[in-house]
């Protein structure tokens, strides 16, 4: 299903990434500023694809210059490890049960067992208190994973921007934050773009309730056509996570005036950020993700 969001959609983004950090534009793009002064011009930043296929327009703007353009790839086909994908899951005019059906055996029996043998609560809203618990579970998956975390303002600014078109589901256990998602919710696509769990409750198998309950609310709303449960790099941990609840692979091209393999380009970044104590990664996280085009 060849699907991407709407061009209300990303101009709503657009506008909070201005008002985050202050991005100027150019034309359709948002010119994205380095540490060391280089200029970028990106379409667009965050998003793993806007509302753009054709592009041939924003390649000739950005030609001679430093440019990202993401946009998805829905005739590719040889997928190679670590190619930069998303994971989706088709849901029109599907069941809960025709969704649980296409998740993979194994994968069912956790989801019962989460559900079976714990007492979590999933509850979802965008009040602040909501966006507080995210934040304090996302902030620490972001260290973990060896990425700078963003500005909580973003979040409020996407609860303020897009209303009932984002929420944040988070699983309590015992009054206590253990699992977040936030989903944004356009026409045809609701997105998972940023999350994280308790690694102190990984082995209760929280991340499958999570995702499982989330879906099947999704589901039951029965007005959307796919489930974007984000970025992965293929065949890596999180491709192999996603694919277990029934999602495939759409690959993102990721077109730049020179070739780099995103993942291998951060590599030694990422472990020097990961030795970082939280305090200290949540104090300069959100003041440097203004000047990270890869994000």
């Amino acid at each position: 299903m060849n699907k991407v969001f709407t061009k209300k959609f990303v101009n709503k983004f657009k506008k909070i990434l201005i008002k985050l950090y202050g991005y100027e534009e150019y034309m359709d793009f948002l010119i994205v500023p380095s540490i060391m002064g280089k200029k970028t011009l990106h379409y667009l930043p965050l998003l793993n694809y806007t509302d753009r296929i054709n592009i041939d327009d924003l390649l000739e703007l950005a030609k001679n210059t430093h440019y990202q353009i993401r946009i998805l790839n829905f005739k590719y086909e040889a997928f190679k490890e670590n190619d930069p994908v998303v994971m989706r899951i088709n849901i029109e005019n599907k069941t809960t049960e025709e969704v649980f059906e296409n998740v993979k055996s194994r994968c069912r029996n956790k989801i019962r067992n989460s559900i079976k043998r714990n007492n979590f609560i999933l509850k979802k809203g965008n009040d602040d208190k909501f966006i507080d618990d995210f934040y304090y579970i996302f902030s620490k998956s972001m260290l973990k994973h060896g990425t700078p975390v963003f500005d909580k303002k973003l979040f409020i600014l996407l609860r303020d921007e897009f209303k009932e078109n984002n929420y944040y589901y988070i699983v309590y256990n015992n009054n206590k934050p253990i699992a977040v998602m936030c989903m944004l919710f356009d026409k045809d696509i609701v997105w998972y773009p940023w999350g994280g769990i308790d690694d102190d409750y990984s082995k209760d198998l929280v991340g499958y309730f999570i995702y499982w309950k989330v879906i099947e609310d999704i589901v039951n709303m029965d007005k959307y056509k796919i489930i974007d449960l984000g970025r992965s790099g293929y065949k890596m941990g999180t491709y192999y996570f996603k694919s277990q609840f029934g999602a495939y692979p759409v690959k993102i091209d990721i077109l730049k005036d020179k070739v780099e393999d995103i993942y291998s380009k951060y590599d030694l970044a990422v472990k020097v950020w990961q030795k970082l104590p939280l305090n200290i990664a949540n104090f300069i996280g959100p003041r440097l993700c203004k000047y990270l085009e890869d994000l």
